[in-house]
């Protein structure tokens, strides 16, 4: 599906429209304790004490296990958006690569580590808009973990937050399309080009959740990444009330300004891996962010 900006868009990204359908349901206490113990974030025997606890203090349930430590907020938040209408893929769904775990097992531990990041991005971004905020993940040599990264992080916000559009801006060597089995016949080079009518973002099998490719970039489509922020470029879209996440990536011997890039972006995390990331370009690529002013959430080892 393709879309032009929010006129041709469906309601669920349109200002105001059909997000309600996307907020988490009341927590009713039954379905967020079978979710909780089906995904592993509880035992039976942890359902009665928090129960108990919630009885006792006249707590609604979720409340009632986080107070007294049987889940941790982060994941008390996971299954109320799950418990409001935000499905898992079954186990050898081949719409999306295995490597996505957090569409497939929300208790798997490298799932709870995006949500950690999550919170941590959340945070440095307290003075935006949180229904529309605008986060990157940069890879500074981090290879195709970073890419895993992106994906399974913009998976968590779609199921947490809500409506989420994930932007591949690697158009040296895309790859999200490869994760969520999107074509990557047109995306974000052909819209900085000017060359797409409808504004390319594929609808992906994670409800809520929509991809931008990269797009088959020209040297001139590639150029116009840096001349100028990319914040400006995706406020030009139109497309409120949906947050987005770019993933871009700096490679050894490029010298991309990307604080002036990520200029006015709410927060952004970057991704090195020991060994083959030089701390004097993290250094380098620190200090542009900072010199633009980018809430920096943390560094991430792949």
């Amino acid at each position: 599906m393709r879309l032009r900006s929010t006129a041709g868009a469906p309601p669920q990204l349109m200002p105001g429209g059909g997000t309600a359908a996307l907020r988490p349901r009341g927590r009713d206490k039954q379905s967020f304790a079978k979710l909780a113990v089906d995904h592993g974030f509880l035992a039976e025997s942890d359902v009665t004490r928090v129960d108990m606890h919630a009885r006792e203090h006249g707590l609604p349930f979720h409340e009632a296990a986080v107070e007294i430590g049987a889940l941790d907020a982060e994941a008390a938040n996971l299954l109320a958006a799950l418990a409001g209408g935000f499905s898992l893929l079954p186990t050898g769904d081949e719409r999306i690569d295995p490597a996505v775990v957090a569409a497939f097992d929300p208790a798997s531990p490298y799932a709870a580590k995006v949500r950690t990041v999550r919170a941590k991005m959340r945070a440095a971004a307290k003075a935006g808009d949180p229904s529309a905020l605008r986060l990157a993940v940069l890879s500074v040599d981090a290879g195709n973990e970073a890419a895993v990264m992106a994906a399974n992080l913009a998976v968590v916000l779609a199921q947490m937050d809500g409506q989420t559009m994930l932007i591949d801006v690697d158009m040296g060597n895309p790859s999200l399309d490869r994760l969520f089995r999107v074509a990557n016949k047109a995306g974000l080079a052909e819209q900085l080009m000017g060359s797409a009518a409808l504004l390319p973002a594929a609808k992906t099998a994670i409800e809520g959740l929509w991809l931008m490719t990269a797009g088959r970039a020209s040297g001139s489509a590639s150029s116009l990444i840096t001349r100028g922020p990319l914040a400006d470029t995706a406020n030009g879209w139109g497309l409120k009330e949906t947050s987005m996440l770019f993933y871009l990536a700096e490679r050894k011997g490029e010298q991309t300004p990307v604080g002036s890039i990520l200029a006015g972006f709410d927060a952004v995390v970057i991704v090195a891996r020991r060994g083959d990331t030089a701390i004097a370009d993290l250094r380098r690529i620190i200090d542009d962010l900072d010199r633009q002013g980018v809430p920096i959430a943390g560094t991430v080892i792949a």
